[in-house]
C-alpha cells in the first residue's frame, strides 16, 4: 500500500472519530470556533496573502488564464469578505437537532423528522481558495467533519487557510481530526 493511501486512510479515520464528537457539540462551541476563524483570518491575512502569492507566481509561470488567476487571487478585500461570510454562518441557527414535519398519527403516535449531521464530508474542488473556508465552516456549523482536496494551483493558499481553520477550531474546543 502506498504512503499516500495510508495517509488518506489515517485522515479518514481521524475525521470519522471527530465526526462523532462534532455531532454532539453545543452550538456555543461551534459558534466560538467560527468567530475564531473569522478573527484569525484577519490576524493572519499577511501570511495568507504571502502563500497566495506563491500560488499566483506558479500560475503565471504555467500560463494560467487571467480568469483562473483571478479566481485564485486573495487580497485584503477578499479575505475580509471570507471572514464576513464566516461570521454570517456563525449567526445562522444551528441546524443540528432541529425537529420539523411533525405529525400525530390516528393512534396518537407522534412522528417527526430531526436534522442530524451526515458524519464525514469529502470535497474536491478547483483553484478557489475561499472554498477551503466556505466548506469548512458550513460543515462545522452542521456538525460534520470534512476532508478537503483543493486544486494543486492553490496548494499554498489552501494549506494556509486550512491551518487558520484548524487552529481556530481547536482553540474553541473542536475535536482534532
Amino acid at each position: 500500500m502506498s504512503s499516500a493511501i495510508k495517509e488518506l486512510e489515517t485522515k479518514v479515520a481521524a475525521a470519522r472519530a471527530a465526526s462523532r464528537k462534532l455531532a454532539r457539540l453545543p452550538t456555543e462551541v461551534k459558534d466560538k470556533a467560527l468567530m475564531n476563524i473569522a478573527e484569525n483570518l484577519a490576524l493572519r491575512r499577511n501570511e495568507i496573502m504571502a502563500e497566495n502569492q506563491r500560488d499566483l507566481a506558479a500560475a503565471d509561470e504555467a500560463n494560467m488564464s487571467a480568469a483562473m488567476q483571478d479566481r485564485l487571487m486573495l487580497n485584503t478585500t477578499r479575505i475580509a469578505g471570507i471572514a464576513t461570510d464566516v461570521q454570517a454562518v456563525a449567526a445562522l441557527p444551528d441546524p443540528v437537532g432541529e425537529v420539523f414535519d411533525m405529525r400525530t398519527m390516528p393512534n396518537g403516535l407522534q412522528i417527526s423528522r430531526r436534522r442530524v449531521p451526515l458524519g464525514v464530508i469529502a470535497t474536491i474542488y478547483e483553484s478557489r481558495p475561499n472554498v477551503t473556508v466556505d466548506i469548512s465552516t458550513l460543515c462545522l456549523k452542521s456538525g460534520n467533519a470534512v476532508i478537503l482536496r483543493g486544486g494543486k494551483e492553490a496548494i499554498h493558499s489552501n494549506l494556509a487557510l486550512a491551518d487558520v481553520v484548524q487552529k481556530s477550531a481547536y482553540e474553541a474546543g473542536i475535536p482534532e481530526g
